[in-house]
């Protein structure tokens, strides 16, 4: 089995209290975060700023990465940059991937391709030389708290037997403690944690951080 990185998803943090929950998350060994930038044209919402961005790069020497929900990357790119982020995930619903996956290249960063659900593996091979990491949505992207498409796992079946994979692979969307430990064991090296891993919501008051950090390794 893989080790786990385990990335926070800052979307779904007490905003009020962003410093005290970094400093704990730092404590309990998380191992990035993870941070969603909505622009309400390519999904129906709006979530993080550059603004939050900023905030919390200021706030921990952990990875940083942003994942671009947006119509028009070209126009976050120059953020993602000054601001910092170590990892840049761009949809390739979003077209022009491999040009923002040079860019990202081009300006010293992690380079990310992000696929919906219903995004087969045969559209986006060609890009794959050109990635650090692959995020796999398990739900449609905009929303936390939804029920996991079936359909992913076949994709994700297809990912972990090839034996020519040279990027890692994170999954985002209804990411619970099993699944956590179902891919993990199939070699699923990153997971985003939502509500459903139990990093937050309901059953965040029950535990520290530390100790959910340890249930999930």
């Amino acid at each position: 089995m893989v080790r786990k990185i385990l990335c926070p998803s800052i979307m779904c943090a007490d905003f009020g209290n962003f410093r005290s929950e970094i400093t704990e998350m730092d404590a309990a060994g998380v191992d990035q975060y993870h941070m969603d930038i909505m622009d309400g044209e390519f999904v129906p919402n709006f979530a993080l700023s550059w603004a939050d961005f900023a905030a919390v790069r200021k706030m921990t020497t952990k990875p940083l990465d942003v994942h671009l929900m947006v119509k028009d990357p070209s126009v976050h790119l120059p953020y993602a940059f000054k601001h910092g982020a170590d990892i840049i995930y761009v949809h390739y619903e979003s077209g022009n991937a491999a040009n923002y996956l040079y860019e990202i290249k081009a300006n010293g960063r992690k380079a990310g391709l992000a696929i919906n659900p219903e995004t087969r593996l045969e559209e986006v091979q060609t890009l794959f030389p050109l990635i650090d990491t692959l995020l796999v949505m398990r739900v449609h992207p905009g929303f936390a708290g939804q029920v996991a498409i079936p359909d992913v796992e076949e994709k994700l079946s297809v990912l972990t037997d090839s034996p020519k994979r040279h990027f890692t692979i994170r999954l985002d969307g209804c990411v619970s403690p099993d699944v956590i430990s179902k891919w993990a064991a199939r070699g699923v090296e990153e997971f985003v944690c939502g509500t459903a891993s139990e990093m937050f919501g309901i059953k965040r008051g029950m535990r520290s951080y530390k100790e959910i950090v340890e249930s999930l390794r």
